[in-house]
């Protein structure tokens, strides 16, 4: 099915209204009120509010869901060989540009009118997901594709869609203007994309040429300041959102869906909330009471500031804070009797966890040979721990070490230095931090008041439109925030953003960004 995106016809971009910022700001030491004139007459305040009228095209756009095709492609090696890639297959159209004029002579009054010209399009795709695809990664995690010339896949791509058209890559498609009405099939390709993304973006530059400016965050201006050196200009951008059911099983044959922006963040809070919910009937596991066992509420254990800072710029490399699960491990140390910390854990993360927990302490002290047995003496150095305390104060020895470690940076530097210290018990790291981020969850999920029979019985969408509802009635700022970061983890506040920041109950809708 061939989906059509009219251009733009409005003229808002074709008159952008700004100040000269050379001017305004660096000449405002000449500022001055005249006597006898309007204070509009001076030099500075002529500088303010300036009309910048230009011609605005842009190009009507109309594309197919993105399908996957497996090809021969050639290998550094100089041979042939066979590679699947996924593809955007896409049609342009000149329909006119837009230009601002006065209406009817007036000076004041403007219209827009459309002027026919030939158009250059200069295709770029990029194939974005924030999709975490592992528990290392998280809920949130940034990739991005860029379009390539792949040869020998348009041939491939044309012969199962249609033989009839004139496919163009992104380079041929730039050989030559769009003629005023032309229209121009396309085809995007993006190689080596992670077959497990199932939430994905498009984004497609170049179907415009509106531009915004603003000054940048640091530029400074002065009387001798050359102008628009301290502006930065983006371009508009096309955003188009999919989903895929399934994984890199998926037939070839099947096109992928059209989503919405925020989808994948919605769906990512209702998994998590069901996620939640369920996990205490499949661990045996009580977390609000062994959260006041060991003397902690889930608001202690939430992450630091610092951790959904990091959180929001979706960074692969960025590794999961062990704030939270050091504070629990200093509660059990200091639980008395010694006798009450194995049911503490136990009632915080059920059987499984506990197991968890005991081969972690287990591979801090477990005996190695000469080899590893020095690389372990050599990370528990650098941690402030010696083989005698880690020996006699297994927990104590353990806060010192997971405090070293949500120091280290980035996350391959984390995983090699947990080997070395807990060796094949390294894994059971990243599967605590997450039964504990499960377990704070269900503890909020307990604190919260909503009905959970039609959360059960739904979908992940339903349980995300039950906790957008219970955000939204709560009117205290903090809190409401303490509850997205003790639900979500310290991606909460980002995902929500997300996952709000479109209508409920919108199919699809057209995304429009301005990049750099």
């Amino acid at each position: 099915m061939l989906t059509v995106i009219p251009a733009d016809r409005s003229g808002d971009d074709a008159l952008l209204r700004a100040d000269i910022p050379e001017i305004t700001a660096g000449l405002g030491d000449l500022a001055w009120e005249p006597k006898q004139s309007p204070i509009g007459a001076t030099l500075v305040e002529q500088g303010r509010n300036r009309d910048f009228p230009r011609d605005i095209w842009a190009l009507e756009f109309a594309f197919k869901p993105p399908r996957q095709i497996d090809v021969d492609v050639p290998a550094r090696d100089f041979r042939m060989q066979r590679k699947r890639v996924w593809y955007l297959l896409y049609r342009v159209k000149n329909s006119g540009a837009r230009r601002i004029v006065m209406a009817d002579g007036d000076a004041w009054r403007f219209r827009s009118e459309t002027v026919q010209q030939p158009v250059r399009f200069l295709p770029h795709f990029v194939l974005e997901s924030v999709e975490g695809l592992s528990k290392q990664e998280g809920a949130l995690a940034f990739r991005a594709y860029l379009d390539r010339v792949v040869p020998g896949a348009v041939a491939a791509i044309r012969e199962r869609e249609d033989t009839r058209l004139d496919l163009h890559d992104s380079a041929r498609m730039s050989e030559r203007d769009l003629a005023p009405g032309e229209e121009r099939w396309g085809v995007a390709v993006w190689e080596d994309v992670d077959p497990r993304i199932d939430f994905f973006s498009i984004y497609a530059r170049g179907l415009t040429n509106a531009i915004r400016w603003q000054p940048r965050a640091d530029a400074t201006f002065a009387a001798d300041s050359v102008p628009v050196t301290g502006e930065e200009h983006v371009l508009e951008s096309l955003r188009l959102d999919f989903w895929r059911p399934g994984d890199d099983a998926t037939s070839l044959d099947d096109e992928m869906s059209v989503g919405h922006a925020g989808m994948y963040e919605r769906r990512t809070i209702g998994s998590r909330v069901l996620e939640a919910l369920g996990r205490g009937r499949q661990t045996a596991s009580a977390p609000r009471e062994g959260l006041q066992q060991l003397g902690l509420t889930w608001e202690e254990i939430l992450d630091p500031p610092a951790a959904v800072k990091a959180a929001a710029s979706v960074d692969r490399d960025t590794p999961p804070s062990l704030v939270p699960l050091k504070k629990v491990v200093n509660a059990l140390a200091r639980l008395q009797p010694p006798a009450a910390r194995p049911a503490a854990i136990r009632t915080l993360f059920g059987g499984v966890g506990e197991e968890w927990f005991e081969d972690l302490v287990r591979g801090l002290t477990a005996p190695l040979d000469e080899e590893r047995g020095t690389l372990r003496r050599g990370m528990l150095d650098r941690c402030g721990v010696s083989e005698e305390d880690v020996a006699n104060r297994p927990l104590e020895s353990l806060v010192k070490v997971l405090a070293a470690l949500d120091a280290t940076t980035p996350a391959a530097t984390r995983r090699s230095a947990a080997v070395a210290l807990f060796g094949a018990a390294a894994p059971r790291l990243d599967s605590l931090v997450h039964e504990l981020d499960l377990a704070r969850a269900r503890a909020v999920l307990d604190d919260m008041d909503f009905d959970r029979r039609p959360v059960l019985s739904g979908g992940a969408l339903t349980a995300s439109d039950a906790m957008l509802t219970v955000f939204g009635a709560e009117t205290d700022a903090a809190k409401r925030a303490r509850m997205v970061t003790g639900l979500l983890g310290a991606e909460g506040p980002a995902l929500l953003a997300a996952a709000t920041a479109v209508r409920e109950g919108v199919d699809h809708a057209w995304v429009f960004r301005y990049e750099r």
